[in-house]
This record gives structure tokens, C-alpha cells and sequence, in this order.
């Protein structure tokens, strides 16, 4: 039993209303192409979903979007957290009855966060003599990227990063101890992202809120977190960033084409992050373990992404340096 009930449903619809580019982006892999800032209409959405004969439903959000043909439309996005026997059947509850109140076309999403790797709802058929209803919708399984965790430490999207956060939270559901130090160490790496102050402290409060601990260990978090805190912490990030896209740019110039530039301020990023990398593993490994020897120190200075990924995850459950390497 999750004991510390962790807040999912709040931080999803939260994000996707406040980051619906990055949203589009991570998921769908398209470009949000609606208004900045998408009205919600989760009141509407919450009484066209409303089902006396299955109970109370939870829903999640309603999004008004501009379609291919520059159209109005609307979004419906489900974050489903556990199985559903009737999933497919809510979905297409929610869309006829949807279309039926706005008369506008219905986009059905569903991001299925639940424990099960195998629970794949897609679709809800309905058939009688030569009476046939097929109903498909876009299900995305948070499931099918748990081997891609340390790729997704790499990102500079809020949903990589809520990802990690909901499938590390799924991991340490009756652990809490590890949670305490999985949250310590992914809130820390949140910091070599590359953005603004707001936005960091915005993210930071959704996986905070997401991975929620028994008051005692959250003290602990709160009070390693408090010595990263301050100017020293923000000058180092935006001193890597601002040194590793000059380098890449440098680089990108020299093609002298608009592509060279691009690319040089793709590789300046990646290698400020994989900088970045390397510093946080080692004040991980200090937090922990003590001061690395030279030896250590070398190796982390010669290190591939690939291996800093694998060593920064290790360092969470490590029960000495050793284990780590």
C-alpha cells in the first residue's frame, strides 16, 4: 500500500494545463499550434462525464485546440493511474457525449500511468446484427519508457521529467525510504535544466507534490535540498549553459550555414549536460559516500554520457561507492 499517497492526478492536470507545448511535444510529437495558453473547460467535461450506473468517474482535462484545418476542436486527455475495467467504455462515453454538448470535433488522449505493463486499452467496439461502432483513441503507456529513464535525465521537457517522477513514485510505492532518496536525487538533477527560475520552481513543486513522503523524510529532503538553495547553485547552472552553447556554437558557425548553427547549439546543450552530469555525481557521491578519491575523480572526468547516466541512477540505491561503479 502507497502509504503516502502519492498526488498524481493533481501535478498531471496541473502541468497539462500550464505546459500543453511541452505536453504536445513529449507525447504527440507535434507543435502545440492552438492559443499560448488554452482555455480549460474541466467543468463542462466533469458533467458530460458524470454516469450514475458506473459510479463517480475521474476526469482530467478539457482543452480547447485548433485542428489541421485551422478548425476549432477540443482535447480530452485522461491521466488513468490504475486499471479500468470499462476504460475503453468511459472514453467513448466521454466523446459522444462531448461531441453532443459543443458540437465540435473530440481529440481523445489517454495516458495510462498505471503499475501493469500489459493493461493497453485502445479502443471500444459495440456491434449488433449489421449495426457496428468502433471507437479508437490515442493511449500512450508511461510504462513503455522504464528503460529509457536516464535518457529522459537528459531532457529539458516538463513531461520527461514528470515521467521519471511518476514511474520512479510507481518503483517506491512501499519503499518509502528509497523514495526519500530517489526524490532528493531527481529534484537536485532538475536543477541543470535549462530554464528560468519560475518555471524551475514550478516544476519542482509538481514532482515534490507528486512524490509525497511521511512528514519525517520529507524533512530530510526539504533540508538537503535547502543547501543547494541560493545564487552559488543558479550561477553555476546558467555559467555551464552559457559556456557550453558557446563552444557548440563555435563549432556550428564554422559550417557557416543556419544548420551548422543549430546543430552547434544542439551539441553546446549536450555537452553542458553531460558537464552538469558530472558535477552532480559528484556531490552525490560526497553527500554520500565522502569526498572521491583521484582515481574516482578520473573516471567520472573521462566518463561517457552513457556511463554518467548509469552511475547517476545507481548512486540513488548504493549502499557504498563501490556499488556504484
Amino acid at each position: 500500500m502507497d502509504t503516502a499517497h502519492a498526488d498524481y492526478d493533481a501535478v498531471w492536470k496541473a502541468a497539462i494545463a500550464r505546459y500543453i507545448a511541452d505536453f504536445t511535444q513529449f507525447f504527440l510529437r507535434e507543435a502545440w499550434v492552438g492559443a499560448p495558453v488554452p482555455a480549460s473547460y474541466d467543468n463542462e467535461l466533469a458533467r458530460c462525464s458524470r454516469d450514475g450506473r458506473l459510479g463517480p468517474r475521474r476526469v482530467d482535462k478539457l482543452l480547447d485546440a485548433v485542428g489541421p484545418d485551422g478548425k476549432p476542436c477540443l482535447w480530452h486527455i485522461e491521466v488513468q493511474v490504475t486499471r479500468q475495467r470499462d476504460f475503453g467504455e468511459r472514453m467513448f462515453v466521454c466523446h459522444y457525449r462531448l461531441y453532443d454538448h459543443f458540437r465540435l470535433p473530440v481529440r481523445s488522449i489517454a495516458i495510462l500511468g498505471d503499475p501493469s505493463p500489459t493493461w493497453r486499452p485502445t479502443r471500444f467496439d459495440l456491434a449488433m446484427g449489421g449495426t457496428q461502432l468502433s471507437f479508437a483513441f490515442e493511449t500512450f503507456k508511461l510504462r513503455d519508457l522504464d528503460d529509457r529513464l536516464a535518457e529522459l535525465l537528459l531532457s529539458d521537457n516538463v513531461f520527461a521529467w514528470l515521467t521519471i517522477a511518476h514511474l520512479l513514485t510507481l518503483r517506491t510505492r512501499r519503499e518509502l525510504t528509497l523514495r526519500m532518496l530517489v526524490k532528493s536525487s531527481l529534484l537536485t538533477g532538475l536543477r541543470a535544466c535549462a530554464w528560468d527560475r519560475r518555471k524551475l520552481c514550478d516544476v519542482f513543486d509538481l514532482i515534490d507534490r507528486m512524490m509525497s513522503l511521511p512528514k519525517a523524510l520529507q524533512e530530510r529532503v526539504d533540508e538537503e535540498q535547502k543547501l543547494l538553495e541560493g545564487g552559488a547553485d543558479m550561477a553555476w547552472k546558467y555559467l555551464w549553459q552559457e559556456r557550453a552553447e558557446e563552444r557548440g556554437l563555435q563549432r556550428g558557425m564554422a559550417a557557416g550555414w543556419e544548420r551548422g548553427v543549430q546543430e552547434g547549439r544542439q551539441e553546446g546543450r549536450q555537452e553542458g549536460r553531460q558537464d552538469a552530469m558530472r558535477d552532480l555525481l559528484a556531490a552525490q557521491l560526497g553527500r554520500r559516500f565522502g569526498q572521491p578519491d583521484e582515481a574516482v575523480q578520473r573516471r567520472i572526468a573521462s566518463a561517457s554520457v552513457e556511463e554518467l547516466e548509469r552511475w547517476l541512477l545507481a548512486v540513488v540505491t548504493a549502499r557504498s561507492m563501490d556499488e556504484v561503479f
